[in-house]
Formats: structure tokens, sequence, C-alpha cells
């Protein structure tokens, strides 16, 4: 009788922990479901920030963009497609990091230059996301380390697009310059020397458009922070989250430069 309720005990301990291991397993199975999901909605809002920084890069920058090939563009983010490309010096890029030492070429004669940025930092993240696959079932299926290089890169860019000026030292891209500063280093380059009366003649601070207290424009550096936030979720979700290393060594990991 006592070796019989010994089997009896034995049995439904393993019953128990087979049970148990069943449903961590179907638990674990839902989480990774969850967080694939929630990583295509921190896709889903990436490109929406994307959309809205090429509008706001264009109207800052309405020279250094293509009208014939914006809607060919916004119907690549609005419709999940890879297809566009653009041709540099009559051979098509292919990579994204192509693409982005075409947008930071210092030479003043690149054409389209919003375009061959924000086509890049499409690529970039249509590649992380691995959207040619579809819809991914679990977090089982995206690479940790593809979105540490993404984080890098957005990092990056961002100090970039902000600091990065071509031969002539003039500003690749204007983003948090006010129109006045604008002005007023190009009047600087001529060889006018500043003063307070030169200053009251900039043609945005005459005009009463701006003034030379209004803040910096920080809406682009904003939307590229939302953007690294979404990138750093979904990190998150599949494992660690990049470290927040020196700028230097975040330089080091981005080939592009």
């Amino acid at each position: 009788m006592t070796k019989y309720l010994a089997y009896l005990l034995l049995f439904f301990t393993l019953f128990f922990f087979i049970g148990c291991a069943g449903r961590q397993e179907k638990v674990n199975e839902i989480l990774q479901s969850h967080g694939a999901t929630q990583m295509h909605r921190d896709y889903q809002r990436i490109i929406e920030l994307l959309t809205t920084y090429k509008e706001k890069l264009d109207a800052r920058n309405p020279s250094s963009y293509s009208k014939g090939q914006q809607n060919y563009i916004y119907n690549e983010l609005k419709y999940n497609k890879n297809t566009i490309r653009i041709k540099h010096n009559n051979h098509y890029l292919k990579s994204y990091d192509d693409y982005f030492r075409v947008a930071f070429d210092k030479n003043i004669d690149i054409p389209d230059r919003n375009d061959f940025l924000i086509i890049g930092l499409y690529k970039l993240i249509w590649d992380t996301y691995e959207i040619e696959k579809g819809h991914q079932i679990t977090t089982l299926s995206y690479h940790q380390d593809e979105f540490k290089r993404l984080y890098y890169y957005l990092e990056v860019l961002k100090w970039k697009i902000k600091t990065a000026k071509d031969k002539n030292d003039n500003y690749l891209f204007l983003t948090w310059q006010n129109n006045w500063q604008v002005e007023l280093q190009q009047k600087m380059k001529l060889g006018t020397k500043p003063s307070w009366e030169m200053i009251e003649n900039l043609g945005f601070i005459k005009m009463h458009k701006e003034s030379i207290l209004d803040p910096s424009n920080f809406n682009f550096e904003i939307l590229l922070s939302q953007m690294i936030f979404h990138v750093k979720n979904s990190a998150r979700i599949i494992g660690d989250e990049p470290l927040d290393i020196g700028l230097e060594a975040m330089i080091s990991l981005v080939l592009f430069l």
C-alpha cells in the first residue's frame, strides 16, 4: 500500500510539473506574440514620425528635394514598400549607407539632398524591422543586434544633421537654425563685420518675422529622439536595450561616415 501511494504521488508530481511547463510555454508564446505586435506598432509610429520629418525638412530646405518624386516617396512610406531607388552619378544606389554618403557629401551640387537622407533612413528602418517578411508572429524572428545598430545610426544622424557643412562652410541641412542666423552667417562670409545695426537690418528681423531672442528650432531633434525612443522600446522587447555610449563610440559603429 505504501509503495502504491508512493507511485501515485510520483505520478501527480510529474503531471503537475509537466502541466506547469506547458502553461509556462503557452505564456511565453503569448508574450512573444504580444511583443511582436508592439514592435509592429513601434515601426508604424517611426514611419509616421519620418513622414513628418520629411515634410518639415522639405519646408525648411525647399530647394533640396525633388518635387517630381515627392509623392512616390510618400507612397513608399505609407504603403510599406521598398521599391524606390535614386541615381547618383548615373548609378542607382543600393544600401542605406550609399544614400547617407550622398546625403552628407560636402559637394555643393548634390541635388535632392533631402531625398537621399530620407530614403536612407527608410531603408535602414525597413531592413531592421524586416518588413519584407510581413508581420512577424513572435519576437524570436527579430535580431537584437540590428536594433542596436539602428539606435546608434539614429543617434549619429541626429548629431550629423545638426552639424554637417559643405566645403563652403554652409550647413547641409537647415534644421535648428533660425533664418536670421543663416542670413548673418552668409553676410559674415562675404566679409561683413557683425554689428547691432547689421543684425537689425537682417531680412527676417527687419520684417518682424523673427527675433534674436527666439529659441532655436528643436522640432527636428525632437522627432528623431521620438524615433529613437521607439527603437529602444523594440530592442527592450527582444532583449537588452542598446547601451548609452559616447558619440565617438557610436560613430565607430556607423559605416557611412
